[in-house]
């Protein structure tokens, strides 16, 4: 499997009142946008023929990161 490389960039989209990150895969386009709404920071996903999926930044970080660890946990216990 070939690994992509993220890169992040900071930007002030038109559409946007503040900056954001945006981030892309080295070998394509931009996939998310992170951005800040009152004192909470979002993510939104871009899939192709799709609306954007938006969560909560905080939430995707917990949730990626809790189930990193339970499957090295998994495949490490084999």
């Amino acid at each position: 499997m070939t690994e992509s490389i993220i890169e992040a960039m900071i930007a002030s989209p038109p559409e946007r009142n503040e900056l954001v990150v945006q981030l892309f895969a080295k070998s394509g386009g931009q996939w998310a946008e992170i951005f800040r709404i009152g004192n909470e920071y979002f993510i939104e996903l871009f899939i192709e023929g799709t609306n954007p999926l938006r969560f909560n930044l905080d939430s995707t970080i917990k949730a990626l990161t809790r189930s990193k660890l339970e499957l090295q946990e998994r495949l490490e216990s084999k």
